[in-house]
């Protein structure tokens, strides 16, 4: 073996057995947990029964319902984040030092501690001195109940979503603008091309596969939430906001069933991968 083959093999080495006690370790492990009936409460021990658990979560009425709630949380907040996130990188897309400046403010929420900013928001929601409802009561509306309101709680956490997350979202856009070429938009002038026209037919075309990579990974982001939930509402009102991870928690370490929480877990980690891979199927066929 080459000098220079052990030289790499022994820096390479740290590294290895970190991910594979880390992440490799942990993964297979919920995969037998999941294909396993073990209560920690009971003290039974591991009894392996292949894929019961799966069958148990997938009609559980639970599961169910924070799936659900899980898909409109992602649905709402991946959309407006998007669009909102767009509309702001056009609007700061242009130089000058007041531009690069509100950048900076901009970004500033995606920078902030998530727990900080949902605590934050948390605070601002308090239906007894909110500054949301105070707001209201000045204007001469009646108090709302932003997280004790069953048609109103996953609204108010998809709003904080959106506020911490479209920063992120415009800071990756604006990379994408700058990778176009400014002879596209002088060519499309001298034809004689408006704005809207420049819009939809050069900036959002060349742009498709930086969309396209934000999108996947906002929909991981939304999949994976659990501080904002569990933090601001427990899951309620009524598990109105029980999204999944909240769920799968409560099945471990309320109820101590890692089985069932094991299972609720691979089944998150399946969807994002299948959520992922439609995302990047439709657009290699967007690119065909």
């Amino acid at each position: 073996m080459q000098r220079e083959t052990k030289a790499f093999l022994a820096f390479m080495a740290p590294a290895v057995l970190l991910i594979a006690i880390f992440a490799i370790y942990p993964l297979f492990n919920t995969i037998y947990l999941s294909l396993s009936k073990y209560n920690m409460a009971s003290g039974a021990p591991i009894v392996f029964n292949g894929g019961a658990n799966y069958m148990r979560t997938i009609t559980h009425p639970q599961f169910i319902n924070s799936m659900i709630v899980t898909l409109r949380y992602t649905l709402i907040g991946v959309s407006l984040t998007m669009v909102l996130g767009f509309i702001m990188a056009l609007l700061l897309s242009s130089g000058g030092a007041i531009i690069k400046l509100l950048r900076s403010v901009a970004l500033m929420p995606y920078l902030i501690c998530s727990v900080a900013i949902t605590v934050a928001w948390q605070l601002l929601y308090n239906p007894n001195f909110g500054l949301f409802n105070m707001l209201l009561n000045t204007l001469g509306i009646s108090s709302i109940n932003w997280l004790g309101d069953v048609k109103v709680a996953l609204y108010a956490l998809v709003a904080t979503d959106v506020w911490q997350f479209t920063p992120f979202v415009m800071i990756l856009m604006l990379a994408g603008f700058q990778g176009i070429s400014p002879e596209y938009y002088e060519a499309a002038a001298v034809d004689g091309a408006t704005r809207l026209q420049m819009l939809f037919r050069i900036t959002i075309p060349l742009m498709k596969n930086v969309i396209y990579t934000i999108l996947v990974m906002r929909i991981i982001d939304t999949f994976k939430t659990f501080e904002k939930p569990k933090i601001m509402t427990d899951g309620g009102p009524m598990r109105s906001t029980e999204v999944i991870n909240v769920h799968v928690y409560r099945t471990s370490f309320v109820s101590w069933d890692f089985g069932m929480g094991a299972t609720g877990a691979v089944i998150v980690a399946i969807i994002i991968a299948i959520l992922a891979l439609i995302v990047v199927k439709l657009s290699r066929i967007d690119r065909d």
